[in-house]
């Protein structure tokens, strides 16, 4: 087949490609038996502080939890880094745009000010007030990761079928994931934020778009939280796309206080699950979504509400527990969350109950803790160290976060010609394996002999 090479587009990290075909070309795809699955290239649209106080966000920062040194990656309609709330955080920019939002009418930039908002006044503010609430600073109010830096990525165009709308295409997303891998080991990427949507779910939805799961997947092995919007549909066994993918952190909305009524009648009060907001049995946390004040284009500020706003809680939350613990997976980090927020039942699901948790930051910071191996003597051997995720070997002295209350059990394995004497620093004294809830931080030591 001839490619028609401005309608091609390749993912350094992903084995796939985005291009325009005919019906016959595709059909001839489709009959490739080196094409291994073919998907359609959908539109994604727009999801749409007081909210940190619920969160207990300030109890983080006093202990020293701001974000600092940590990047979050907000893929949106752009930011406006010029904003007093923003300024002096966007480290790196990029502009994926099918439609030609990009600087100069292109579709591909990484230049300066490629993430400057699209140019539909309204809408295009969308990108900007997510990035407040993650990570914006001033000093009556703050976002969540208040010292954490932006990694901004425009992927919206405009909407051709709803002249005056905004749309982003699956393909401009994938590419936005794609940059961000690529930017991992420049800056300590934490989390990435993806406040859209599209098609409904009713359950997890890895094989639908694989090269989106596989994208996802990329970023969760670097240690990269992809953390989505569930949608504003108010449905009850269903999230939109992309937050039915299951290794992204898929989040719904609670009100952060007393903010009026919903659209069902129903009062707007903390710690209630938002009438609008999708919700499932694979939703992974909740957090504040209803009335939200942050940034907007132009300096100005203003109050929204939508699952978009809950989500960027959580990324910048997420920073916040990267800045402790650096090493920490995404997998740890989730579980430290969902162990310790305040568990909420969403009140519409009647037939089959949802309860999830509403995050807690200052909780979630307590609900990891350390464990480390040395290892001493005369002699040497290996420590496994065993909890229900899996044993890691550490033949070396090894530092690991464990999610706090974790049943661990330590054994120890000495060399060929050595032999292993016992532990000092815990719970256990004798040569054999110790096995242990780690309630809090702890060192143990394995000594070892020769024989």
């Amino acid at each position: 087949m001839k490619a028609r090479p401005a309608a091609v587009r390749s993912y350094s990290a992903l084995p796939f490609v985005a291009m325009e075909v005919t019906p016959e070309e595709l059909a001839k795809l489709a009959a490739d038996p080196l094409v291994v699955s073919i998907s359609e290239n959908i539109k994604l649209h727009t999801r749409l502080v007081q909210s940190a106080a619920l969160i207990r966000a300030p109890a983080a920062w006093s202990a020293g939890y701001t974000g600092a040194g940590q990047t979050v990656a907000i893929l949106d309609t752009g930011v406006d880094k010029n904003h007093p709330f923003l300024a002096g955080k966007v480290v790196s920019e990029a502009c994926y745009s099918s439609g030609g939002y990009c600087p100069g009418g292109r579709t591909i930039s990484t230049e300066v000010n490629s993430a400057l908002p699209c140019p539909v006044t309204e809408e295009c503010a969308h990108g900007t007030h997510v990035a407040g609430i993650a990570a914006g600073n001033q000093s009556e109010f703050s976002g969540i990761a208040k010292n954490a830096n932006i990694i901004a990525v425009q992927v919206f165009s405009p909407d051709n079928d709803n002249p005056g709308e905004i749309i982003a295409w699956f393909s401009d997303v994938l590419a936005g994931l794609n940059r961000i891998f690529e930017l991992r080991t420049t800056y300590n990427v934490s989390s990435v934020n993806i406040s859209l949507g599209g098609y409904r779910a009713q359950r997890t939805c890895d094989k639908a778009y694989p090269a989106m799961t596989a994208a996802i997947a990329n970023l969760r092995s670097a240690g990269i939280a992809t953390i989505i919007s569930s949608g504003n549909e108010g449905w009850t066994d269903s999230t939109a796309f992309p937050a039915c993918i299951s290794q992204a952190v898929s989040v719904g909305s609670v009100s952060d206080s007393a903010v009026g009524t919903c659209d069902d009648g129903q009062p707007m009060i903390a710690d209630k699950v938002a009438c609008y907001s999708n919700s499932a049995s694979f939703l992974s946390l909740l957090a504040p979504g209803s009335l939200i004040t942050s940034s907007v284009p132009g300096g100005n500020y203003e109050s929204w509400e939508g699952t978009s706003m809950a989500a960027p809680h959580v990324t910048g939350a997420w920073a916040l527990l990267k800045q402790k613990f650096t090493d920490a997976s995404v997998t740890e980090i989730l579980a430290a969350f969902q162990s310790s927020g305040q568990m909420v039942t969403d009140y519409r699901a009647t037939r089959r109950p949802i309860t999830k948790s509403r995050i807690d930051v200052a909780a979630a910071l307590n609900g990891l803790t350390r464990l480390s191996i040395a290892k001493t003597g005369t002699d040497g051997g290996t420590v496994n160290i065993t909890t229900p995720r899996g044993t890691i070997a550490c033949s070396s002295d090894c530092s690991l976060p464990i999610v706090t209350g974790t049943m661990v059990k330590l054994t120890a394995k000495a060399d060929r010609g050595s032999r292993f004497i016992g532990w000092t620093g815990g719970g256990c004294s004798r040569p054999r394996p110790c096995t242990l809830p780690l309630s809090s931080a702890l060192s143990m030591t394995a000594i070892f002999s020769m024989r």
